[in-house]
């Protein structure tokens, strides 16, 4: 069911009244002093100050090494892909910023993804265009229609690739 997101839910389940479930502010469980000590400790950038989603690629082997697992099976530049969508949500959304940026529980998120399928962002790419075709058709907007799906093809063209390789 699609639904708008509410300060209240109704809630029925089967054999059961409604009832109203209240919005629960969650605790700043990783502070931003937290973040801050873990930059410096690992010699990067202070991630609490990012504006935008964009990390350097010596930055990003940094937080590689550290995580390990499956992110060492993916190349640097597909690894900063994913810490820079996850990123995204913090730095778009601020009451979805789960790390606060810290670069290592960012990069687990990333592993976390990264150990459902290798190839989740590129898939994730995907989606996210066919996303945005929706949004330009909705719009009566036929020019970005268009540039969209332009970028579709590149992308499901490097989907495709991705596939061949994890079949080979």
């Amino acid at each position: 069911m699609c639904q708008q997101p509410d300060e209240e839910v109704q809630s029925e389940g089967v054999g059961q009244k409604k009832e109203t479930i209240m919005k629960i502010d969650i605790p700043e469980y990783i502070t931003k002093h937290e973040v801050k000590r873990i930059c410096s400790a690992i010699g990067i950038s202070d991630w609490t100050e990012l504006k935008e989603a964009k990390i350097s690629l010596e930055e990003t082997i940094v937080v590689q090494k550290l995580v390990g697992g499956e992110t060492l099976a993916i190349s640097a530049e597909l690894f900063r892909d994913g810490l820079e969508v996850e990123l995204e949500h913090g730095l778009s959304f601020s009451d979805a910023n789960v790390t606060n940026n810290h670069p290592l529980l960012t990069g687990k998120i990333v592993l976390a993804h990264l150990k459902e399928m290798l190839d989740y962002y590129v898939r994730l790419h995907v989606a996210e265009i066919e996303g945005d075709m929706l949004k330009a058709t909705i719009a009566n907007n036929p020019e970005k229609l268009l540039l969209k799906y332009r970028l579709l093809i590149a992308a499901k063209a490097d989907l495709s690739s991705c596939e061949t390789k994890n079949l080979a």
